[in-house]
């Protein structure tokens, strides 16, 4: 297939070790396939399609903004999910004594309404609404769709086999930060646990990151989301149209929305994106900051990986 061909020339040039992808109708998973490493360094471990990746911020549409629409008023929580709050996009939260307090404290930048700032805080906000959010996500997500082997938190150690790799240290986060002192906080391989310094630091989740899934269950959560199977229709609708009309960008409840489509990225090297009107869903996970987050143009990858879908 050509998608397959495009991948493996990717994982040739570098941008990642490894890609597993699913392409599909609301009716089920039609190509699907595993390419390179899902550990490159210190050993190499073949991606398969039962490779679980972090999937970083795909998290937030895909598990929290399902768990906050059923449980959460939506006017009361409508800006946090539309990343219209007024709140910073970003904070090292694990450098301050109290996530919330943090928040409160130095995370208001501009007046909210007035423009959309896509943050990582909206989520942890959110997050800390929903008490016991990884047994919530068990309970009403993994288990009504039957993809518990599929999509999971805090994923054991034993798993380690199945589990794509992410950076070497947190040199990332460090650079962002402007603290260098960070990365001494992990200096060793990220694998089986989440990239993101926020989740990792309150326990493996917060809501913004922390999801471990394969292709095969990202697709199964984003299918659900088009079959409104753990959502009622309407607020199904709600939250995959433009909520933001008239200011920078798109954003639906949780989602970005562009071009009729609804989707999301995720900071490791993964999306999901779901075209309502030609009746796809398109699955692509990769690890691209194995060992190391290098820039590369996955936004022009995840192009091109759409438009072969």
């Amino acid at each position: 297939m050509q998608i397959d061909d495009f991948l493996r020339r990717e994982i040739a040039l570098g941008s990642f070790p490894s890609a597993v992808y699913a392409i599909g109708s609301s009716r089920g998973i039609e190509h699907e396939n595993a390419l390179g490493n899902a550990v490159a360094v210190p050993l190499r471990i073949p991606a398969t399609l039962d490779t679980l990746y972090d999937c970083a911020s795909i998290t937030k549409p895909l598990i929290t903004t399902v768990l906050a629409l059923q449980l959460l008023d939506i006017d009361t929580i409508r800006p946090l999910l539309t990343h219209t709050s007024g709140l910073r996009a970003w904070m090292p939260l694990y450098t301050y004594p109290d996530y919330l307090t943090a928040i409160r404290e130095h995370g208001p930048e501009y007046e909210p309404g007035t423009r959309v700032v896509y943050s990582d805080l909206n989520f942890i906000l959110l997050w800390s609404m929903l008490p016991d959010y990884a047994a919530l996500a068990r309970e009403r997500i993994f288990t009504p769709l039957g993809i518990e082997a599929d999509a999971m938190f805090h994923p054991p150690l034993t798993l380690c086999p199945r589990i794509a790799a992410t950076e070497w240290g947190q040199r990332f986060e460090a650079k962002l930060a402007g603290i260098p002192s960070i990365a001494a906080n992990r200096d060793g391989l990220m694998w089986a646990e989440t990239n993101d310094g926020n989740s990792h630091h309150a326990g493996g989740t917060a809501g913004n990151a922390g999801l471990f899934a394969t292709a095969r269950g990202v697709f199964r959560l984003a299918q659900s989301w088009m079959n409104a199977e753990l959502l009622p229709r309407d607020v199904v609708s709600e939250a995959t149209r433009n909520q933001t009309p008239g200011l920078n960008e798109s954003r639906g409840l949780g989602w970005q929305i562009s071009n009729g489509m609804y989707g999301h990225t995720g900071f490791t090297g993964t999306s999901v994106w779901v075209d309502p009107t030609r009746d796809r869903i398109m699955v692509l996970l990769t690890n691209r900051v194995h060992p190391c987050a290098a820039p590369i143009a996955m936004q022009r990858i995840r192009s091109e990986f759409h438009r072969y879908s």
